[in-house]
């Protein structure tokens, strides 16, 4: 009888963990705080597989151009799937975060928004982006990459919450919840470097895991802190843990999700990025501080990708029974830095009795372009900048607001003139206003037939600002 015992138990675990897959259908339950489960088998190791090839969520065109990269992917409970990017911004304002929603089997979207953006004066007035979103308590917060320096290095992290998935966004100050920012994670090594950045958060139980890039001189590594998730202000609870997978080989950021089924945590990131050898490695914790390398998604991806996320349910829980997405940007349209198309696969997730750690022997896939599916450019109605009047006490961005027949409202990406406006009040470069002497001027925008105008007023105290050299 013991035998036959061992046998059965035997053929159970093989049958179970050797080939399970996650099937690719929407589960019920609570898709805002997941059930925990039990320990994972460490004998077993996670490997994720790419269907297909997928298709383009994002692909530039002549109107609006530029990226969405670094997604961060919630599946809502009705199988709709919500996804927010870094996007360019308007002028020479880079990386905003935008966001729309994909209907069960992708057949429509809403309009793209931006929903998060720089506060002017501000902590994060020179970007936000590289967004890792997650709802509890009603609210969902979007961590994201700051800094103070225009050459892009020394960021740190900072984050922001909203009751709607596409805003408005107040954001953490230090203390609470309010409109100037502050860092949740402050970078302190070699300011020359990256820094901190591109956070991922998983929700276990009353603990939030915040996963966020550390990079310095010695590479680009992935940190791990924890927060007390029962406390209205979690920033101020959060205790830095340190590095949980070591600098990656030419990689980026790491989205985190813990997989039910397999009772492990997963984390995703590019490696060899922007190369024709570029692929996601795949590495898994049991416990969430330590994560080992189990495998690797090439087979069907596109060659030169970068910055990849992972759906997942709202609180950072891929639950059983669930479709898995893996997304990505890639490319370099025209060759050029910053033309990326973003591609979208269905995964399965597995357990295998080795880990699986050589990409060298899969090849990307040569793809050809698989249309966006997505809805079109906004059948727009008006333009305007989004103030009428502008004082002016330093430089200033200027943000010009689309308005489409559905009440969508959008930044206008490119392609936006100016004339009309009085020289010695206001020089604008790009999308920025610069005060240069008292007084007051009406400016004209223009924008593919659309016109508007606004007015800009310059204080009497206010000193000369010529604006950067051009």
């Amino acid at each position: 009888m013991e035998i036959l015992l061992m046998i059965l138990k035997t053929l159970f675990v093989g049958l179970f963990s050797a080939a399970q897959l996650i099937a690719v259908r929407p589960a019920g339950g609570d898709f805002e705080k997941s059930a925990l489960t039990t320990a994972g088998d460490e004998t077993k190791y996670l490997q994720i597989r790419a269907d297909d090839e997928g298709f383009d969520t994002w692909q530039p065109r002549e109107l609006r151009g530029g990226y969405r990269y670094g997604p961060s992917m919630i599946l809502n409970k009705d199988g709709s799937l919500d996804i927010w990017s870094a996007a360019n911004g308007p002028g020479d304002l880079v990386d905003l975060v935008s966001y729309k929603r994909y209907t069960p089997g992708f057949t429509a979207c809403s309009n793209e928004v931006i929903a998060l953006k720089p506060t002017p004066e501000g902590y994060d007035y020179m970007w936000t982006c590289d967004p890792g979103v997650i709802k509890f308590g009603g609210y969902y917060y979007i961590g994201y990459t700051t800094t103070l320096d225009s050459r892009g290095v020394d960021n740190d992290v900072c984050v922001a919450r909203s009751r709607r998935p596409d805003g408005p966004y107040e954001k953490w100050t230090g203390s609470g919840w309010g409109l100037m920012p502050e860092p949740l994670v402050e970078y302190t090594d070699n300011p020359e470097s990256f820094g901190a950045g591109e956070p991922s958060f998983v929700l276990m139980g009353d603990t939030l895991y915040v996963y966020f890039t550390w990079a310095n001189e010695k590479g680009m590594a992935t940190w791990v802190a924890t927060a007390d998730a029962t406390d209205e202000n979690w920033p101020a609870t959060l205790q830095i843990h340190g590095e949980c997978i070591p600098p990656k080989d030419g990689g980026d950021s790491a989205d985190v999700k813990y997989v039910d089924a397999f009772g492990r945590f997963v984390a995703v990131f590019t490696e060899k990025r922007f190369s024709d050898e570029s692929y996601v490695a795949v590495w898994e914790s049991f416990d969430g501080i330590h994560f080992r390398r189990s495998g690797f998604v090439k087979e069907h991806t596109a060659k030169k990708l970068h910055n990849c996320g992972i759906s997942g349910r709202a609180d950072g829980h891929i639950g059983t029974g669930d479709p898995v997405y893996l997304s990505y940007a890639y490319g370099g349209v025209g060759g050029s830095w910053g033309n990326w198309s973003t591609r979208l696969h269905t995964v399965s997730l597995s357990l295998a009795d080795a880990p699986s750690t050589d990409p060298s022997i899969v090849s990307n896939a040569d793809m050809e372009v698989i249309r966006v599916k997505e809805s079109p450019i906004p059948n727009v109605t008006t333009v305007k900048a989004d103030k009428q009047v502008y004082t002016l006490t330093g430089s200033e961005q200027l943000w010009v607001m689309g308005f489409d027949s559905d009440g969508y409202t959008f930044p206008i990406l490119f392609g936006v003139t100016f004339d009309g406006y009085d020289e010695s009040v206001v020089k604008i470069v790009g999308s920025r206003m610069y005060p240069v002497g008292p007084g007051s001027t009406h400016v004209n925008l223009h924008w593919h037939g659309f016109s508007g105008d606004f007015v800009v007023h310059v204080p009497e105290d206010q000193g000369r600002s010529d604006g950067p050299v051009c």
